[in-house]
């Protein structure tokens, strides 16, 4: 996994995230209500790590109101994205929110929390076991860890056409790996999203500008782009010219 890679691609989408990240906004709602089923108590000490541009964080503050909410990102450059959540507003009674840049499997996190919360991020990790364990050191007893991230079906028409992509782990592995952590599992499930597009070209824009390009270098010359466009065409295409993009996301929820 190429950490510096995946850094430079997010850090150059952070603009145009928010407009063309509408899977991650469906899954950070999902995760967001699935959450408030499952919590006992409100969260007083949460850590978000994989933050990003806020995605998650603005809809978990408006259903919940912890005392201290630490973001993480391993781009330091979302800060600046970040900024009407870590400005405290004149007059109102609103959590202490913190920013740390750092990669969330080597810098140095808070502990002693209620939550700790990672939405659409666990796929980037080298070590996602060992991630999941150090999550159960920092998170309190009787605490939650709530985790997206993607199953084998992610994106697997970019997949079949292109021959590269990231390996996804199937909901039963992770599970598992909350097991190893000792920690119980209170909700493990997984869904498919298609969203749909007028031309394979679009499906690469959409990749682009939310930073899932991530994980190879791919070059897209002329003939390259024209040879891709056809096949996916080919493969996935419906009677209109538009073609589908499979996400396939897996959500999980464990308390220590």
């Amino acid at each position: 996994m190429d950490k510096q890679l995946i850094r430079t691609r997010f850090a150059k989408s952070i603009r145009s995230y928010a407009e063309y990240a509408q899977a991650q906004t469906v899954i950070a709602s999902r995760l967001c209500s699935l959450l408030s089923a499952v919590l006992l108590e409100e969260p007083r000490r949460v850590l978000e790590v994989g933050c990003g541009t806020g995605t998650f964080t603005r809809r978990f503050l408006k259903q919940f109101r912890p005392e201290e909410m630490v973001l993480n990102d391993i781009c330091p450059e979302v800060e600046e994205a970040l900024a009407d959540l870590l400005t405290p507003q004149a007059g109102e009674s609103t959590p202490q929110i913190s920013f740390t840049a750092g990669d969330a499997e080597l810098c140095s996190l808070p502990g002693d929390r209620d939550l700790i919360v990672s939405c659409s991020v666990l796929q980037w990790f080298e070590d996602p076991g060992a991630f999941i364990a150090r999550c159960r050191t920092l998170v309190r007893g009787g605490g939650c860890i709530a985790l997206t991230t993607f199953g084998p079906d992610n994106l697997q028409e970019v997949t079949a056409v292109t021959g590269t992509g990231l390996s996804y782990l199937p909901l039963g592995w992770l599970q598992g790996l909350l097991d190893e952590a000792g920690l119980r599992t209170v909700l493990a499930e997984d869904e498919h999203l298609t969203l749909h597009f007028p031309s394979p070209t679009e499906v690469l824009r959409h990749l682009k500008h939310t930073g899932v390009t991530g994980v190879t270098r791919t070059s897209w010359t002329r003939g390259r782009l024209a040879e891709f466009s056809a096949e996916y065409s080919s493969r996935y295409g419906d009677g209109d010219g538009s073609v589908p993009l499979t996400y396939h996301p897996v959500y999980l929820i464990a308390r220590k």
